[in-house]
């Protein structure tokens, strides 16, 4: 696990509630855009944030992320883990909360780098 590879990365999704202002997937959504990052929302309602497009499927976004932050349960997070390999996206980071040993294992064993037990927003 290499932080400084995911820093380098330019193009990420954000899984998880993102619509919802309340929830950390909205706050690492803009955090990430505010740092300069180009950031799709993968949000499981389809719901636009602050007028942009979301997504219900990284397979549906417009061009490939080369990372992928989880912020949505490991029980509904494998499937999207299952999405970034058919995408052969590299690099997934699981925020605290929406990791456990199998999905962990489950992206390590497709081959991906993976981060967890960290925030983005501590690591940027």
């Amino acid at each position: 696990m290499n932080i400084n590879e995911f820093k380098q990365k330019k193009v990420w999704a954000v899984v998880g509630s993102v619509s919802n202002k309340e929830k950390f997937a909205y706050k690492i959504y803009n955090f990430l855009k505010m740092k300069g990052y180009k950031v799709y929302a993968v949000d499981p309602k389809g719901l636009d944030v602050d007028g942009e497009k979301s997504y219900t499927s990284l397979l549906e976004l417009p061009e490939v992320p080369e990372a992928v932050d989880m912020v949505i349960n490991p029980v509904r997070g494998v499937e999207y883990v299952e999405q970034a390999k058919q995408l052969d996206v590299k690099y997934i980071w699981f925020q605290p909360g929406a990791e456990n040993l199998e999905i962990v294992e489950k992206a390590k064993g497709l081959g991906m780098e993976v981060v967890y037990d960290h925030c983005v927003m501590k690591e940027f």
